[in-house]
């Protein structure tokens, strides 16, 4: 069982210490299996070229389609926009950040 040792402040058991191990370990497999797939995408993309529709055998296997997106230039609206239309523009959100805290190595 964790126990809260302050307000804000919980001493994992155990139990969880398993999960966080398990979940490190997957992280890392995570980062090097996506270290694999950027540089099998990146062979894929030099064989297709400036071609849309890659085949394998006469079926479609992958796109390479360009997209268009919209974006709002904040940077530039603060540039011509008084404070207090910026300031009405705002909207202010919370979120929390799951950050592991790597140890120190002794």
């Amino acid at each position: 069982m964790s126990i809260e040792v302050e307000k804000g402040v919980v001493d994992f058991d155990e139990n969880i210490a398993m999960w966080l191990e398990q979940y490190r370990h997957a992280k890392t497999k995570i980062k090097e299996w996506e270290e694999v797939a950027d540089v099998a995408r990146s062979h894929i993309e030099a064989s297709l070229g400036d071609n849309e529709i890659g085949l394998y055998k006469g079926q479609e296997v992958v796109r390479f389609t360009t997209v268009i997106t919209t974006r709002f230039d904040i940077k530039r609206a603060k540039e011509m926009l008084p404070p207090q239309v910026l300031d009405l523009l705002q909207i202010q959100s919370n979120q929390r950040r799951f950050t592991l805290v790597e140890q120190e190595k002794e």
